[in-house]
């Protein structure tokens, strides 16, 4: 399985694309599509510049990280939004063993809708709406038929 057009979409959506590196809110060197290192592993500097083609080529090569993390972790079939929900999860925030459990167990859905959408929502201790309107979209996108 590889993440469809909702989890790039959903992705994009929050990522936004920078082609001129900045500190994001977790204080963080970010570039493209919220990338802080390139696909050989060295990390964005802060006096790095790409094109925008070279931010979609970025965002898929990193994808291919993401997607084979949840497949390693995530033993339990998903279907494909679930999948797109938990790349953007694992894109965004690296995973949780916490929310893996919770799937690889099958707690149920009120337990796992509580994890998506009250964890991983703070940068520098402090609650950032646009992780809370993301933790809720990927909590909606897993959810849905």
């Amino acid at each position: 399985m590889i993440t469809g057009n909702k989890g790039i979409d959903l992705i994009k959506s929050f990522e936004g694309c920078m082609l001129k590196a900045y500190k994001c809110s977790a204080n963080k060197t970010t570039i493209g599509y919220g990338n802080t290192f390139y696909e050989d592993g060295t990390p964005v500097k802060l006096e790095d510049e790409i094109t925008t083609e070279r931010a979609e080529e970025l965002l898929k090569s990193i994808l291919l990280k993401f997607e084979k993390t949840v497949k390693a972790k995530i033993k339990v079939p998903l279907n494909q939004n679930q999948f797109d929900a938990l790349v953007s999860y694992f894109y965004n925030t690296g995973g949780s063993d916490t929310l893996v459990k919770l799937i690889n167990t099958s707690a149920p859905d009120d337990q796992i809708k509580t994890w998506f959408t009250t964890k991983y929502i703070t940068a520098n201790g402090k609650q950032l709406q646009g992780l809370v309107r993301r933790r809720k979209a990927e909590c909606d996108l897993y959810f849905s038929a």
